[in-house]
């Protein structure tokens, strides 16, 4: 099979997932997040333990959602090669603030999924300005990782249906 035939693989950034967990609260839509469990069990989406290490306070459904997918062996973890091909990627494309360290996350989403070929799923904006930090869509674009922004292509792509 080539690779234009391979079904795609998704990445998702942790705005999309915390976006969901606000419209799609997991306590009151319980259906979707069992077919989107269903999705990460069949290798349609991964997620990585990065994102899901920047969910903060406030989202404890979310938080309580991804323990369990842990626990049931579904998130990947980054390794040295993606620390040093992160590493690359940012003396590249500047994408972290040196003084909070925001953004860290990003360059490993980015080099993950470089490394294995995934679709990013991401609903930041590019930066505006040249001066800005460089940001998920600028680098992927860059290093032509593939990149969506609509939620409605990523839910298709899996096969979710209400």
């Amino acid at each position: 099979m080539s690779d234009a035939e391979k079904k795609k693989v998704y990445i998702l950034d942790t705005n999309t997932l915390i976006q969901f967990s606000v419209w799609l609260p997991i306590d009151l839509n319980k259906n979707f997040w069992a077919k989107f469990g269903e999705a990460l069990e069949k290798g349609e989406w991964v997620l990585l333990d990065v994102m899901v290490g920047e969910i903060k306070y406030g989202n404890d459904g979310l938080q309580n959602w991804c323990e369990v997918q842990k626990k049931k062996g579904l998130m990947k973890s980054i390794d040295d090669s993606h620390r040093e091909r992160a590493t690359e990627i940012n003396n590249a494309y500047k994408m972290i603030d040196e003084t909070t360290g925001k953004s860290t996350g990003d360059t490993y989403l980015i080099a993950y999924a470089e490394a294995n070929k995934l679709t990013v799923f991401s609903r930041e904006a590019p930066r505006k300005n040249d001066s800005d930090l460089h940001k998920i869509p600028d680098v992927c674009n860059a290093l032509n990782v593939q990149i969506i922004y609509k939620p409605k292509e990523f839910l298709e792509a899996i096969g979710y249906r209400n």
